[in-house]
């Protein structure tokens, strides 16, 4: 591979040595015709030795200027190779390189661009994705929901009524009356946790109503359905649709917990202003539990702290063993 160093130094001193052998010429041409043979011989030597000499000095000199901003430019496109945008010189001695830099650093630039379109695509491609899964498990769930309530929550309601009326119906004496008064137990507690699953499975969107609404329509329908104190407070407060439908969320998931692990008799919720902030509180006078303990409904809670930080706001629970459970949420209102 040839080397620019070599091709200046070959041409200088090719142009170097043309040029003395012509200037030779002409004097020899120009002098008497008599000159001694030795003195013409030694006059050629010479000036050959010097133009090859300055030949060959114009030709490193040369290729010294020329080769450090070829260095320079290789160390250029280093950087661009790298990912890196670097500053263009000012310093530039020839205008040909200074065009080629700019050249590189729009086309690195263009490259960048494209770089960032095709993850901001993909980036809108996997949300895209995430929110149609999303909305495929909302259609399931809530296709499941309307099945067990169609089928097994009116089997387990019928088996509770049959069982309530055959321990009803027994005398005291008979031996079986204590094992029917567990077998309706067992049923009415069935039921209840099919209505808390049912709970569990609801679309997690307000379907367009808005929060305050739906949370009385869901505490309504909660306190017609189940064996359970339910009291709510709620101001008319008005939220961004997103921050809604988390909010709704945390509470179908808060009452989801009360109905399959309190064992309450009372429930309480209530939403409320305290510039800047609002608060949703959820109270159960259940067995409570240690919040150490990483048993079930584990999962559920973790999952209402990443709801709550995903608003911006922040979740704190408090319990303890016999004493109930009490959960508050904090949203940062909207100035």
């Amino acid at each position: 591979m040839k080397s620019f160093r070599w091709i200046y130094v070959k041409y200088s001193m090719l142009m170097c040595f043309t040029v003395a052998l012509l200037s030779f010429i002409i004097f020899l041409v120009s002098v008497h015709p008599f000159v001694p043979v030795q003195e013409m011989i030694e006059t050629f030597l010479l000036v050959i030795g010097l133009s090859l000499s300055i030949g060959a000095t114009v030709g490193i000199s040369i290729s010294l200027y020329i080769n450090k901003p070829l260095h320079q430019m290789s160390h250029f496109l280093s950087e661009v190779e790298r990912g890196n945008t670097p500053h263009l010189p000012t310093d530039r001695m020839f205008k040909e390189f200074k065009a080629l830099e700019t050249s590189i650093v729009n086309l690195s630039e263009k490259t960048a661009e494209q770089s960032l379109m095709m993850q901001r695509k993909t980036n809108e491609y996997a949300e895209e994705k995430q929110h149609i899964e999303e909305a495929a498990v909302a259609v399931e769930r809530g296709r499941l929901a309307r099945e067990l309530h169609d089928s097994v929550s009116q089997q387990l309601f019928a088996m509770s009524m049959m069982s309530a009326a055959l321990h009803a119906g027994m005398p005291d004496e008979e031996p079986l009356k204590a094992n029917m008064a567990k077998l309706e137990h067992m049923a009415v507690q069935a039921q209840s946790e099919m209505r808390a699953l049912l709970l569990h499975l609801r679309p997690i969107q307000l379907e367009g109503k808005q929060l305050v609404v739906g949370i009385r329509e869901l505490l309504t329908e909660l306190s017609a359905k189940q064996n359970l104190d339910v009291r709510w407070q709620l101001d008319d407060l008005a939220f961004e649709r997103g921050v809604e439908d988390h909010l709704f969320r945390i509470l179908q998931e808060a009452i989801s917990n009360t109905l399959r692990h309190a064992k309450a008799s009372k429930l309480e919720i209530s939403l409320k202003r305290s510039d800047p902030l609002a608060m949703m509180r959820i109270f159960d006078n259940g067995i409570g539990f240690n919040k150490d303990d990483r048993k079930v409904g584990s999962y559920g809670l973790e999952s209402m702290k990443e709801r709550a930080e995903e608003i911006g706001g922040t979740l704190k629970i408090m319990s303890l063993k016999g004493t109930g459970t009490q959960i508050e949420i904090k949203i940062p209102l909207k100035r």
